[in-house]
């Protein structure tokens, strides 16, 4: 890793920290909705030990807001800024610059894992699985499609007016349309084809295939091949344009 990269890192964390009604939300109040949500839930029917697999589901909606959120509108409003352009024209690339979102997205993802997970174990003494290892691993490959899905699509747009809508209904379409929040299974067919189309519904069968060990369904993985092939198509496809 050269001195540029890591100044530009530096540099990303101060600007992200400077901001404390942008940082703190995003670092403190996962955690604080999670507590709430085991607190209800234990109440309600007298303990929280089976809630293990609320876990990834949180991890991944976390990610999501994170990685797609916080990243991806800062991605676009620094790009109509100008700010790529002028570090692009010194001596830093278009490649480190997405690097260092790779490196905060990746961190915070991580933290805020590591949040619900120390509340679920510590505080309401839930079960986990027993192969943690090989879910951290797949989390962090999830980390990176959300990441690489994040990027692609928000470079579509010129600026934050553009962008505002598509993050609306993406918002909206993940919660209501993945399972994440709310279960799919009783949905009419003609509403269960977007669940199906869902990258971060296949995301979640997979988390969940994995923590239980109960195996991870194919078509889950190849439809997430599928999607790093297009987004990786999509950037193909803008990178000629060269706009930063």
């Amino acid at each position: 890793m050269n001195k540029s990269l890591i100044k530009l890192s530096k540099y990303d964390f101060l600007v992200f920290f400077r901001e404390p009604f942008f940082a703190l939300p995003i670092m403190i109040l996962p955690g604080i909705f999670f507590f709430v949500f085991m607190k209800i839930f234990s109440n309600t029917i007298g303990g929280a030990e089976n809630f293990g697999p609320y876990i990834p589901i949180y991890g991944l909606l976390i990610s999501f807001l994170v990685l797609f959120f916080n990243i991806g509108l800062q991605y676009v409003t620094e790009k109509e800024r100008g700010i790529h352009k002028r570090l692009v024209l010194s001596s830093i690339s278009i490649y480190q610059i997405i690097f260092t979102y790779v490196i905060r997205g990746v961190l915070l993802s991580l933290l805020g894992f590591a949040q619900i997970l120390a509340i679920g174990v510590f505080v309401f003494k839930t079960t986990i699985t027993d192969h943690m290892i090989v879910f951290l691993l797949t989390f962090v490959i999830v980390i990176g499609i959300t990441l690489l899905f994040s990027l692609s699509t928000h470079n579509l747009f010129k600026n934050s007016r553009q962008v505002l809508p598509y993050t609306i209904i993406m918002f909206q379409y993940v919660l209501f349309g993945s399972g994440l929040m709310f279960p799919t299974d009783q949905l009419p067919g003609y509403l269960k084809f977007f669940v199906d189309i869902n990258p971060f519904y296949h995301m979640k069968e997979i988390l969940l295939g994995v923590w239980h060990w109960s195996g991870v369904e194919m078509v889950n993985v190849l439809y997430l091949v599928f999607i790093v092939f297009l987004c990786l198509g999509l950037i193909f496809v803008k990178s000629r344009s060269k706009e930063y």
